[in-house]
């Protein structure tokens, strides 16, 4: 009896190191959203075949949340749906098949199968599953497309041009004078630009009107005697 004893609390033992060690193991999904989680959960068909099956979320500090259970059987597939998870229980494999479909990033955290044992706490079938969800990066991109970019235009500063102060000046150009000699007898002309003066002395006048006098007399005379040869006087 005493042996039989110790054989069971070994087996006792062991099933619990198992167990812990189940649990300590975790399964990596990382998927993107609008994909499907398909998880495979073996289990012994001697000792839960007819039992029921259960997908649950792990929630730090809380009880577990169970999103889908299948119902008794006996030895027959059973499938059961509820909502966006589905469990499909395979007693002759021993297999539980998971599926979450259309995942969303709030999928995300840390689920397990679990074996339903009222008044007991579940059962861990198989290894956690650790659920990463990421954003798809093509929807990303389809937004970013759509939105039409508005060019911003930098405000732009006009500062008012100061004026110049004009100060008064004053421009002189100094006249360049020029004189222009003819040398003729007694007849001086002084030319200066910017103020044409022509200075003429008085015997110049006389010399010209006597020359002129002097001229018209001998044209008159010249024409007088043409004019009583052409009429033979």
């Amino acid at each position: 009896m005493k042996r039989i004893r110790l054989w069971g609390l070994l087996w006792m033992s062991f099933f619990l190191e198992l167990q812990d060690v189940a649990k300590s193991r975790e399964d990596k999904y990382e998927l993107i959203e609008g994909q499907t989680l398909e998880v495979d959960c073996p289990f012994n068909v001697q000792m839960y075949q007819s039992s029921q099956k259960e997908w649950q979320k792990l929630r730090e500090g809380k009880e577990p949340l169970t999103l889908a259970r299948t119902e008794n059987n006996s030895g027959q597939t059973n499938q059961v749906q509820v909502g966006r998870y589905f469990l499909e229980d395979i007693p002759m494999e021993g297999l539980l098949l998971v599926r979450m479909t259309d995942l969303r990033q709030e999928d995300s955290g840390l689920y397990q199968c679990a074996i339903y044992q009222p008044p007991k706490e579940p059962l861990m079938l198989h290894h956690l599953v650790r659920l990463v969800v990421k954003k798809d990066p093509a929807s990303d991109s389809n937004s970013t497309e759509s939105v039409t970019e508005i060019p911003t235009v930098s405000p732009t500063t006009t500062k008012a041009r100061s004026k110049l102060p004009i100060s008064p000046s004053t421009v002189t150009q100094p006249w360049s004078t020029s004189t222009v000699s003819l040398s003729s007898p007694d007849l001086r002309v002084n030319s200066t630009h910017g103020t044409g003066v022509i200075r003429i002395s008085p015997i110049s006048i006389i010399t010209m009107a006597v020359c002129g006098i002097l001229t018209k007399s001998l044209v008159f005379t010249v024409l007088l005697v043409v004019t009583q040869r052409s009429f033979g006087l």
